[in-house]
């Protein structure tokens, strides 16, 4: 496998295509990217959906709301790194002592600081954790554990009780480990694996105002909690990414 960095240059699709590959793998946010791709045939050209102006632009599209043949196979196909293929089934604790804030890399006009000051304030007993993005602007807010720029949240997820966050893949990460996660939209592509987790009862989806009450009331309910994390850990096993390569590997053969 050749990983390019592919600045939408003719010079680097004349090195994608010599020699020609297998199979082009395409992942971007993009969708104007795709009618750069070279000349393949249909079937050897697998995206991510980002990249696609439509699921039938490719022989294989990569999402949570796709599989092989473009059908709906709900959350199996959940892109996760590796060191969350295999967590074990959540266990909880009954008093909850912290809670993750996270809302990505991106600022979104301060998102973060303002849902762990308002929860800071609400919630004194418990810790509030706040994941700083690298593209945060100003000074985190005083009263918070601040997590600057972690590696990865698998151990921040592990060990808090419940999480704050937007649907990107921060919460496909919450559900890979069990983690009650109060969810709210980031950007409009969230929308589709949002929608499929909401629709399972896995997650709390709510606008930005609701959160300190949606919060409270989970932090109090041990069983809500429970709830959440056995149907989040249902609807993503963290396998996606072993099915992808599976499906690509088998494509290629073809």
């Amino acid at each position: 496998m050749r990983w390019e960095s592919w600045q939408l240059d003719i010079a680097i699709v004349a090195a994608i295509t010599e020699p020609t590959p297998d199979l082009l793998v395409l992942d971007t946010y993009d969708r104007l990217s795709w009618q750069r791709v070279p000349e393949l045939p249909h079937r050897l050209l697998a995206a991510f959906a980002d990249a696609l102006p439509h699921p039938g632009a490719a022989g294989i599209v990569i999402g949570p709301q796709y599989g092989p043949g473009h059908d709906d196979p709900g959350l199996e196909f959940a892109c996760l790194r590796r060191p969350f293929w295999d967590v074990a089934p959540r266990a909880l604790r009954d008093s909850p002592e912290r809670v993750l804030v996270t809302t990505g890399g991106g600022d979104l006009g301060g998102l973060g600081g303002r849902i762990a000051t308002h929860l800071g304030e609400r919630l004194p007993r418990i810790e509030i954790e706040l994941v700083w993005g690298p593209g945060f602007a100003g000074e985190p807010p005083p009263g918070v554990t601040v997590l600057d720029r972690p590696a990865s949240l698998l151990e921040p997820l592990l060990r808090t009780d419940a999480v704050v966050c937007t649907g990107g893949q921060t919460m496909l990460e919450a559900a890979a480990t069990g983690t009650p996660a109060v969810v709210l939209e980031g950007a409009p592509n969230q929308r589709p694996q949002i929608a499929r987790l909401a629709a399972r009862e896995a997650i709390l989806l709510v606008d930005e105002e609701q959160i300190p009450e949606a919060l409270e009331g989970l932090l109090g309910s041990a069983s809500q909690r429970r709830e959440l994390s056995s149907r989040a850990q249902e609807a993503v096993d963290g396998q996606g990414a072993l099915r992808i390569a599976a499906e690509l590997a088998a494509l290629a053969q073809r």
